[in-house]
């Protein structure tokens, strides 16, 4: 799930989310993430009848922690947007960015596909600049099932 603040709001969101308290998860695990400024279509789409089953997968890959992680990492990323760009303004990326490492270095990244099975995404995978450029070094897809909540105003905004 991605709590938007700082550690303190997140902190605070966690204590109180009942998933977390009734033991739901079995393990939590908090890293900063920056999402990257793409051009996402809204999802659900409008008028969109409720999905059934597996909606997207969800992509984390782990950069190389050896000393040439980062600059392998910025050699790729130009090659790297001008892949991902596309596929966010046709609805293949939901959402993706740079996991952050606690001085808000890039040590990985998240990314949210509509990919309805995990060959898919990983064919997806497999072609991306930071799988071929050797910078994602542990990546692990997880099948999701997204749902809408209904929209209701936060308070005071």
């Amino acid at each position: 799930m991605l709590v938007a603040g700082d550690a303190t709001a997140r902190d605070a969101y966690l204590a109180a989310e009942p998933f977390a308290t009734a033991g739901v998860w079995q393990r939590v695990a908090a890293h900063g993430f920056r999402i990257a400024p793409l051009p996402y279509l809204p999802w659900p789409p409008p008028d969109a009848p409720p999905p059934a089953g597996r909606t997207h997968s969800v992509l984390i890959g782990w950069d190389g922690t050896d000393a040439g992680a980062l600059d392998r990492r910025l050699a790729a990323r130009p090659a790297h947007f001008a892949r991902v760009g596309p596929m966010a303004a046709d609805g293949t990326l939901l959402f993706g960015g740079a996991l952050l490492d606690d001085a808000g270095r890039m040590v990985g990244s998240l990314a949210a596909t509509s990919h309805t099975s995990h060959a898919e995404a990983r064919a997806w995978l497999e072609a991306d600049p930071y799988v071929t450029g050797d910078v994602w070094r542990d990546i692990a897809i997880h099948a999701t099932a997204f749902r809408a909540l209904p929209y209701r105003p936060l308070p005071n905004g």
